[in-house]
This record gives structure tokens, sequence and C-alpha cells, in this order.
């Protein structure tokens, strides 16, 4: 597939008039995005034969939807990879990989990655029927009959769902945002301006991704006294993406950012990595991505998660006592919020109505949680402290 850029796999609802009954079909279809033109991938044989009836468009969907994912991200977004053209040498660690990836960079529900699995399952099976992929062994049956998933015992990394209801919101040691920003100079340096906006600003990844050169006021030499960044949807920017659901802004403020004293030379460092590689001459985009255009909010994510492993590493290399907790649970990008919080409570915010008016929230109901476990710590470590002081 030339300039698979210039190409997707969607979804699209078929029609089909039979004895003056319209019967609905989801089609899996490969679309141009430069002529707006689609075909019918001879997939959609899989949906038909495996979940069509008479009427059940949306029992289709859902595993139409599935398996267009999972298209898009082995052939198209991580082509350059895997090095596939077709299916002819589909793995099992494909599969594998890719429900990994739903969990440790979608952190996706564990309903959504066991639905997914059902349907990569199916999907697999029907490939290695219809001989389609030839490196498959044919997928066991389990006493009920059911298909066995081929991905469970092949390094699957499906959370319980005790680990994905305990999410880190922040740090277990300040001092690791050092270590973090550090790493991202070295791994992504595209990014590194924006996660110090979501340490010591609190901005979630669509409102970094939705600032342009206009939106940052600096005092002083870059920011060197004060920096304030203007949070709103800039639509401008997406105009050639189509999901722009990872692009959005939840509440548009003026984001007060707080200062550490590397913040100006990571400011003054951007702007210049910035001029030398940006390509946009009208929407003036602040993070830009590998084509010089406006970075999504999934390509930032992406980001993020290459700078966390390569964190994780240097943990490793540490022996940091920390590694055990950052690899139990599951943390992403919104890990800044939490520890923007964190920072804002112990240092700068008085009240829970200050801490409120930091973080941009529109009530105090998550500041005064946040500062009266906070204040319990507190008086737990000051408790401890008397009773070994003894």
């Amino acid at each position: 597939m030339a300039e698979r850029k210039n190409f997707r796999f969607v979804v699209k609802e078929a029609q089909v008039t039979m004895r003056n009954n319209v019967q609905r079909y989801a089609t899996i279809v490969v679309e141009d995005l430069r002529k707006g033109v689609f075909t019918v991938h001879p997939l959609t044989d899989f949906i038909r034969s495996v979940y069509g009836s008479k009427d059940n468009y949306n029992t289709q969907k859902a595993p139409a939807e599935t398996i267009k994912r999972f298209l898009n991200w082995l052939f198209i977004e991580n082509h350059a990879i895997y090095g596939l053209n077709s299916f002819e040498h589909l793995q099992i660690k494909h599969g594998v990989e890719y429900i990994n990836y739903l969990s440790e960079v979608k952190q996706n529900k564990r309903v959504t990655m066991k639905a997914a699995e059902r349907y990569l399952t199916e999907f697999y099976d029907f490939l290695q029927r219809r001989q389609i992929a030839k490196n498959l062994m044919p997928l066991k049956k389990g006493i009920n009959g059911a298909l066995e998933s081929p991905f469970s015992s092949e390094g699957l990394s499906m959370p319980t769902p005790s680990l994905l209801q305990s999410k880190i919101t922040d740090f277990p040691d300040l001092e690791l945002v050092q270590l973090f920003l550090e790493t991202a100079c070295h791994v992504a340096p595209d990014i590194v301006f924006g996660i110090y906006f979501q340490f010591f600003g609190g901005l979630r990844r669509g409102e970094v991704v939705n600032l342009n050169g206009g939106s940052i006021q600096a005092v002083g030499a870059y920011g060197s006294s004060a920096m304030t960044v203007e949070v709103k949807d800039r639509p401008e920017l997406f105009v050639r993406i189509r999901d722009a659901a990872k692009n959005c802004v939840k509440k548009p403020r003026p984001q007060t950012i707080l200062f550490a004293p590397m913040l100006p030379a990571l400011y003054k460092r951007h702007l210049q990595w910035l001029a030398a590689n940006s390509r946009s001459k009208n929407s003036d985009p602040l993070f830009i991505d590998d084509d010089g255009n406006s970075m999504s909010g999934a390509t930032y994510e992406k980001r993020f998660m290459k700078v966390k492993k390569a964190f994780i590493k240097r943990l490793e290399q540490l022996k940091s006592p920390h590694l055990s907790y950052l690899n139990k649970y599951t943390w992403g990008t919104h890990i800044g919020r939490g520890i923007f919080t964190n920072i804002a409570a112990r240092f700068v915010a008085k009240t829970p109505q200050e801490l409120a008016a930091l973080r941009g929230d529109s009530t105090i109901d998550a500041a005064l949680k946040y500062m009266s476990t906070l204040r319990v710590q507190e008086e737990i470590n000051r408790g401890l402290e008397d009773i070994f002081s003894l």
C-alpha cells in the first residue's frame, strides 16, 4: 500500500434491500484520504460469515471496529516496525503486542481489552481456516467448544481488575520528576517542554497539543520571572486529523506554570528546535510531529510512553526502590496533572480553594479530597517520627 499514511481502514454501514426489507451490514473498507474514495476490503467476509445475520448491525459493528483498529495499528501506524504488507506472515506476537498496546499505551478498561482479545481470537481463526495467514496453527477449543485465546500464553499482560482500579496519580517521590524530564530530553526532545507543562502546570494531553506560539505569556527571559499559557481549543491545528478525540481541551483557562530552574533553558531550547523543524506557516503549533505539522494527541501519547519506557530502564540501572511500584500499576500522560497537584498542594496552595484555582477546577471537590489525604499522610509521618524518636 503506497504512501500508507494517506490510507485508513474504516468501518462503514452497507444497506441491501431484499424483498422490501433493508438489511444493514458492517463493512470494512480502505479509504484514500487524499481522494475521498474507498474500496471494500475482502476481510469484510470475516464480519459477514462470523457475525452476520438478517438484522444485527450493532452486533457486527463492535468486532468490525476492533479489527479495523488492529489493521490500522499493524499495517499503517506501525508498518515501519513490523514491515507487514499482507497477512501471509502474521504471527501470534502481533496480536499480543496490540493487546498490550491497548493496556499500556491506550490504558483501556479490562472489559474492552477482553473483548478485543475475543474478537482477535476469532479473526485469527478465520485467517487460519481460510489459509490466508500461512504461519498460523489451528486454534484449540476448550471443553465447551469455544476457541481458546492463542495470546494468553504468549506474553499477554492483561491487568487484573484491581490493578486497573489503582492507576497511579503521581510519582511516589518528587525527585523522580527531574529524572523523568532528563530522560525526556534525550528520548523525546520534541515534547519535553510539554511534559514540563503537565508536571508544573497540570495540563492534560489534549491541552498541551492545542498550544501555539501565541499561547505563552512569559515574564522575564524565557519565563524566568513568570509564565502563563492560554489553554483553549484551536481546531485550526487539527484540520488534517480525522479523529480529534485526543486533541480536546476540557476547560479553557489561563493556566499558571510553576517555576523550576530548568524552565528558561527548556523554553529556549524548544523554540530553537521548533524554528529548525516546523513547516507550518499559518497555525503556528507549539508541538509538531516528524512531518513538521501540528502534533496530535495520539502522537504525543506515543512519545510520552517512549519516555516512560526509557525512564523505567533508568530506574532499573539505578536500582531504584520505586521501580516495583511504578512497574506494577498503570500510568500515562495524565500522571502529569497528579504530579502538578502534588507539587502545588505541598509548596504553593494554602487552601483547597487555592489548589482548585491552580488546577483550573470548577469546584473544590478534587482539591479538598487531595489536601485531606495529604494532611492525613503528614500527620501519620509526624506521629511515626515521634514514636521512633523516643
